[in-house]
């Protein structure tokens, strides 16, 4: 597994779709853009949050992500290196959109979307447990 460059850049003139999901209780929504998420590659990662939650995820621009309801039920959560601010659902725990702030991007677990058909994504693996060194304590 290699690591690619994240976030997956879009296609040039990729016509850009409205995506709609939110957590297990329904008491937070979301809406964001991104190209057809079945035609771009999912990350599949392994670090240590990834795999634990089952995360399969794709990027969107901060802008292009917003909370339709229930952004006063997120909190959030930061480990390692803060660089990704970890935001779930305080009534159920599902994790919706971590954003991360240097980059100016919003990681969606597409598990999180509305009828969303797993079978069909297109996985890309990220080693990002053997790159980034064991955990610390």
């Amino acid at each position: 597994m290699s690591t690619p460059s994240l976030p997956i850049p879009w296609p040039e003139n990729a016509e850009i779709k409205v995506y709609s999901g939110g957590c297990h209780c329904k008491k937070v929504r979301y809406e964001f853009e991104h190209p057809d998420i079945y035609t771009m590659p999912v990350i599949n990662c392994n670090c240590s949050i990834c795999e634990d939650r089952g995360y399969l995820n794709v990027f969107t621009h901060d802008n292009k992500f917003k909370f339709t309801a229930g952004a006063d039920e997120v909190t959030t959560y930061k480990f390692g290196s803060n660089n990704v601010h970890h935001r779930f659902c305080r009534v159920c725990g599902t994790t919706i959109g971590p954003v991360v702030p240097v980059k100016g991007m919003v990681v969606v677990n597409t598990r999180t979307i509305d009828d969303i058909d797993l079978k069909l994504l297109q996985l890309r693996p990220v080693d990002n447990r053997t790159s980034r060194g064991p955990p610390s304590a």
